[in-house]
C-alpha cells in the first residue's frame, strides 16, 4: 500500500535564517545541545529554527545559531540561555 506524500521539503521551501527577525548565537559543550533544543520545543510559541556554526567536541562547545520570528520568544530564549 502506497501512502500519499503531503509534502516533500525541497530546498525551495526551506525557510532561510536571514527571514527571521531575530537571531541569537550561543556555544554549548558536548552533548548539552539536546537539552536546549527540549527546552526550545517546549518553551517558544512561534517560528524558530536552528543551524549548526561547529559542532561540540571534548575539546571545544559547539557554536550554535537560534532564529526567532516571536521577539516574546528571542527574550525567554536569550534570559535563560544567556
Amino acid at each position: 500500500m502506497k501512502l500519499p506524500i503531503e509534502r516533500i521539503v525541497t530546498p525551495d521551501n526551506i525557510r532561510q535564517g536571514e527571514s527571521f527577525n531575530y537571531a541569537r548565537e550561543i556555544a554549548r559543550p558536548f552533548g548539552e545541545i539536546d537539552r536546549v533544543l527540549s527546552w526550545c520545543k517546549t518553551e517558544l510559541v512561534s517560528e524558530w529554527r536552528w543551524q549548526v556554526v561547529s559542532t561540540s567536541s571534548d575539546r571545544a562547545p559547539g557554536r550554535y545559531i537560534f532564529y526567532f520570528d516571536s521577539d516574546r520568544d528571542a527574550a525567554a530564549f536569550a534570559l535563560f540561555w544567556a
